[in-house]
């Protein structure tokens, strides 16, 4: 799963943590969220899997942190013509600095393993060790030492639940470092205004909406459109993702253990 034009820009070129963006706790140990998850073929959405995401508290090297797991994968049917199984997962500091980031996924006959693990040197300098593996090839390992805040695909979609969006206008841009396990690549995040959003737990929400974009050589592509809910908790009711092989969506059906009440329901 690869998971996530603009009428206003504001374009940064600081790493997350300097642009002085009001911030808050928005979850705590002990959030589950479920999602049902969709596959577009000859543009007909039809539900193949099923996909959950986990927040709890852990011990990482003796470090006191939270671990955010994404667990996805197919139903039966869906087996028969296109197997997927996916888990990632990163490790983080209160202060949502990551600590170690792994995605393992099958998807056909194809597996890779992703691992990244982070140092931090001292105020400003993190040290990036990145593992991957396709198949049985040899696998790749090299450690690089980079400038500033530096995140990977599950930390910083834990960093932008925090985020004030009512601080920013439509249009705002934040770039970040992004390792995968294999690279280190320039991501956007984009705030692209409100909108009213159906899960499928039966409810509409308010909703903020915000593209993850990568780059590589100048290059963009928008990889998931997510939409969170416009209260305390800013839970992912809605992701549209853009794969390899067509676009997918993963709709909330059910949650426990959120950390406020839940006020963006409209219905």
């Amino acid at each position: 799963m690869a998971i996530v034009a603009l009428l206003l820009m504001v374009v940064c070129s600081a790493q997350a943590d300097t642009y002085n963006i009001k911030r808050t706790q928005t979850f705590k140990s002990g959030e589950t969220l479920k999602c049902n998850f969709y596959f577009n073929w000859n543009f007909i959405w039809i539900k193949v899997g099923e996909a959950s995401l986990t927040i709890r508290d852990t011990i990482y090297n003796g470090q006191k942190a939270k671990c955010m797991k994404l667990l996805s994968s197919t139903n039966k049917k869906a087996d028969s013509f296109f197997r997927m199984r996916d888990t990632l997962m990163t490790v983080f500091t209160d202060d949502y600095k990551p600590i170690y980031y792994r995605k393992a996924s099958v998807e056909g006959k194809k597996y890779r393993l992703r691992q990244v693990w982070y140092s931090y040197l001292d105020a400003s300098r993190v040290k990036v060790a990145q593992y991957s593996r396709y198949n049985d090839e040899a696998p790749i390992y090299k450690e690089e030492v980079f400038d500033g805040p530096i995140y990977d695909m599950m930390s910083l979609l834990a960093y932008a639940r925090t985020l004030d969006f009512t601080s920013l206008k439509k249009g705002t841009r934040l770039t970040f470092n992004v390792a995968s396990g294999k690279k280190v690549e320039k991501q956007h995040l984009v705030y692209r205004g409100k909108k009213k959003t159906k899960s499928d737990d039966g409810h509409e929400y308010d909703c903020f909406r915000v593209s993850l974009i990568t780059e590589e050589d100048g290059d963009e592509e928008e990889i998931v459109n997510f939409h969170v809910t416009d209260d305390r908790n800013h839970l992912p009711i809605l992701l549209d993702l853009v794969l390899n092989f067509g676009s997918a969506k993963a709709r909330l059906s059910h949650m426990s253990g959120v950390m406020y009440p839940v006020t963006a329901v409209v219905d």
